[in-house]
C-alpha cells in the first residue's frame, strides 16, 4: 500500500484509507513509535474507567425507599461462611 505525503499548513501528512482506519481501530488519536527502519502507528488505548470519579461525584446519592427496602432483604446466603 501507498500514500502520498500532502501539504497540511506548515507541515505535511498522509492521508489513511478509510479501511485501514476501521481495521485497526484508529479513532481520534495515534501513537507513533519510531523505529530503526519504519514508523509504527497504533490506537490510542482509552481507558475504559477514564472520567468515572468526576461521574460518581455528579450522581445524586439519596437512596430512594426501593433502594432502602432491597438493602434489608437478605437471604441464606448472607448467613453462610463461604470458603473460598
Amino acid at each position: 500500500m501507498k500514500a502520498k505525503i500532502i501539504k497540511i499548513g506548515n507541515s505535511r501528512g498522509i492521508r489513511l484509507p478509510n479501511e485501514l482506519i476501521k481495521t485497526y481501530n484508529l479513532d481520534q488519536e495515534v501513537s507513533i513509535e519510531l523505529k530503526e527502519d519504519c514508523i509504527v502507528l497504533k490506537p490510542v488505548e482509552v481507558d475504559p474507567r477514564a472520567g468515572w470519579e468526576e461521574k460518581y461525584k455528579k450522581m445524586d446519592h439519596t437512596l430512594t425507599q426501593e433502594d432502602k427496602d432491597w438493602m434489608e432483604f437478605g437471604n441464606e446466603f448472607d448467613e453462610e461462611d463461604w470458603t473460598w
